[in-house]
């Protein structure tokens, strides 16, 4: 098992360790905090819930103000505001900090300004009098008469408060060296300490080179303003606060891939595909709901850390984690669940008909808030059956205890012995793109840029990057548009990503989302003869793969299949007279690359192959099956051709008989329809099988050999 080293709940240091996103938004704060101009007492608030990453936004942010500031350009001061208690403990400490941090960098004769001055407002309560006069038990004269002592050993005798404060300024003035002081968890103290944390920001605090930087929940913040000053309201901070920040979340898809990460490291992860789409569903129904930020995560990785080392041999996966979850966060219905085993076990059909399970369901929703009823529900039905509409057979038990699910009485007591949870591309960054879609260049570094950025989910930037050009599309000049479509068009192929194309329901790869882009750009400003010029203009310096795709999809406008209509002219991509052109240009690159011997590497063979055919004359589609025939006679060759062949469907069950699936389930099938347009299939068939056992290629090549006989035998068998 993997050491976590991650979801603990120590805030992260470094950039490298930022999985949510945090770091981009810290290295802009870090450069405004940088970039202000001699500040006197600026003050900065970084908002956020509690478990929402502040501490660990503070650490970048401290981070990059390292990497980008010169030595004794700026001093990061941390007062640890939570290591006090009581408002005497705090003043005292505030006060040495900022006398600690600045007597290093002033002059001689400065250096007891500070301690003069803090002695003044001390002694005359100008600083925590308002507060602890508002509270209970008198503190006030418990710092007289208990701290005195201290204040007259360390901030000695002085002149008047408006004097020295004019001293120290312009004593700071002077100074080429900003001071940032870091207060964070600021939520730790009670009302009164953090109302005096403020108080003495904007009193003692306001020195000129001087910054703040706060971190906490400002909900809290207010209502004890509101608390303790009615009248103030939202004005009391805002007096304090010049600029305020509210921490970015996580995207729930970053949230939810670093989850999967973490289990299938904690736990492992089953390799059966219906019992990984089981888990999937489990997961989207009832774990992502509740990660709404990383400390949610850490709770949830910290406690399965513990209870899993018990129950990891005894446990269906996708239950264990679902269990956890509604402990940690439903504890009622959890605690409901335990005690009524007999309510939820089992199936229907074994118990009276009269069993309703609306009615079953509706009771154990009592301990669920409204707000989150439907989540609990399909929780339920997920992990217990017997609450579905559905009379289930006998047979179902035995697979379910297999399973070790906990919808079976056999296993359900084992969960309860222990009563141990990128998406936007920035506004600068497009308009940035926008003005600049006149350089082709400038165009096709951004997409190549944006193809290295790989997120959480495994996926690069491009999708993004195009869904924000489909939506940004009218603020692109007419004039950039050939420009913009022809640098897309050279690095088409290079940008189409395997990893980026969509799954299951959804659907789309980079080359289907060109179409859509050339699309919005093209179909409601230009007329067919317009498009097609620009359209054809592309095509000359377009990559093959994209230039095939491209050409099959203008040739389906006016050749569609049997059917199908032709398209009007207003939805064609290129004029009908373009046809022959992109053809002829599509099997003269083809024939370079059949006579350098390099298409048997070319990406989406199967699909060239079966365009190649197509777009050749009656009298010459002979040469593709002259070509196959040539590959099938050299084994590596012939295994590259099963690769070729060999393609991945995604199952996605409807829910006609049950609740439908969340994810896909990923399978090889052997392309093999209409191949005998491309290829020798009985010779192609005779080949694999001859050397199927042979192991005289690399387990690699043999690999691609065994994947599809078994693919097409499976669909001989009808297992397809």
């Amino acid at each position: 098992m993997k050491k976590n080293k991650y979801f603990n709940d120590t805030p992260i240091l470094t950039p490298e360790d930022d999985r949510f996103g945090a770091n981009n938004f810290a290295e802009v704060l870090s450069r405004s905090i940088i970039g202000f101009d001699s500040p006197i007492g600026a003050t900065i608030a970084l908002n956020g819930s509690w478990g929402s990453g502040k501490s660990s936004t503070i650490n970048l942010i401290r981070h990059h103000i390292a990497l980008t500031t010169k030595k004794n350009e700026l001093e990061i001061v941390d007062f640890k505001c939570w290591w006090f208690r009581g408002e005497e403990a705090l003043t005292l400490a505030f006060l040495q900090e900022l006398d600690s941090a600045l007597k290093k960098s002033i002059r001689k004769k400065a250096k007891k300004l500070i301690p003069k001055i803090s002695k003044t407002l001390l002694q005359t309560g100008q600083v925590i009098g308002p507060i602890i006069n508002m509270s209970s038990g008198g503190i006030w004269g418990s710092l007289a008469k208990g701290s005195m002592d201290f204040i007259k050993n360390y901030f000695p005798e002085g002149d008047s408060i408006e004097s020295l404060f004019l001293q120290l300024s312009k004593e700071l003035e002077s100074l080429n060296k900003k001071f940032l002081v870091i207060i964070d968890d600021i939520d730790r103290l009670s009302p009164e300490e953090a109302l005096l944390i403020f108080r003495l920001i904007k009193s003692v605090g306001r020195l000129p080179n001087v910054m703040y930087l706060l971190a906490f929940d400002r909900n809290l913040a207010e209502k004890a303003v509101s608390d303790f000053y009615p009248s103030e309201g939202p004005h009391f901070l805002e007096k304090i606060i010049q600029a305020s920040f509210d921490l970015p979340l996580p995207t729930k898809d970053d949230l939810n891939s670093a989850a999967l990460i973490q289990i299938d490291s904690l736990c492992g992860s089953s390799k059966e595909p219906e019992e990984v789409k089981r888990f999937m569903n489990i997961f989207y129904d009832t774990v992502a709901p509740y990660l709404n930020t990383p400390r949610d995560l850490t709770r949830l990785i910290n406690t399965m850390s513990i209870s899993w080392l018990a129950v990891k041999n005894e446990v269906n996966l996708a239950d264990f984690v679902a269990l956890e979850v509604l402990r940690l966060f439903e504890s009622k219905l959890f605690n409901a669940l335990k005690i009524n085993k007999d309510q939820i076990c089992g199936i229907r059909s074994n118990y009276s008909r009269e069993e309703k399970p609306e009615e079953v369901l509706k009771e154990f929703l009592e301990h669920v808030p409204e707000k989150r009823k439907q989540q609990g529900r399909l929780s339920l039905l997920r992990l217990f059956p017997r609450l579905e509409n559905i009379d289930y057979a006998d047979s179902f038990i035995s697979q379910w205890e297999s399973e070790r699910r906990v919808c079976t009485n056999k296993c359900f007591g084992i969960y309860f012995r222990m009563s141990i949870s990128d998406d936007i591309i920035s506004s600068k960054e497009l308009e940035e793109f926008i003005d600049n879609a006149h350089n082709k260049e400038y165009i096709k570094d951004v997409f190549k840029k944006h193809l290295c950025i790989i997120r959480k989910n495994g996926r690069s930037n491009i999708p993004l990057f195009f869904d924000e050009l489909n939506n940004n599309a009218h603020k692109i000049k007419d004039n950039n548009i050939q420009i913009i479509i022809s640098a897309i068009f050279e690095i088409a192929d290079d940008i189409n990503r395997e990893e980026d194309a969509e799954r299951g329901f959804s659907i789309g790869d980079t080359y289907l989302r060109i179409h859509w882009l050339i699309r919005k750009f093209t179909f409601e400003r230009f007329d067919l003869p317009i498009r097609s010029k620009i359209l054809m203009d592309a095509c000359k310096k377009a990559q093959l793969g994209w230039r095939i795709d491209f050409t099959a999809s203008a040739m389906a406008d006016y050749f569609p299949r049997e059917g199908k209509e032709p398209e009007p002219s207003e939805k064609c991509l290129t004029t009908e007279e373009s046809i022959p052109e992109l053809k002829h240009s599509i099997i003269t690159s083809i024939d370079i690359l059949v006579k350098d011997e390099s298409l048997i590497d070319f990406p989406r063979l199967l699909y060239v192959l079966f365009r190649w055919e197509e777009f050749l004359d009656d009298n010459e589609k002979e040469k593709v099956k002259k070509w196959t025939t040539k590959q099938i006679s050299n084994n590596l060759t012939l295994s590259k051709l099963a690769k070729a062949f060999t393609s991945v469907t995604w199952s996605h069950s409807m829910g006609m008989f049950g609740l439908g699936d969340r994810v896909s389930i990923k399978k090889n099938r052997a392309a093999i329809d209409n191949i005998d347009r491309i290829i020798d299939k009985p010779l192609f068939r005779h080949q694999l099988e001859k050397i199927e056992n042979d192991n005289e290629l690399d387990e690699t090549y043999q690999a691609y050999i065994k994947d599809f006989l078994k693919a097409w035998r499976d669909r001989e068998c009808g297992e397809d």
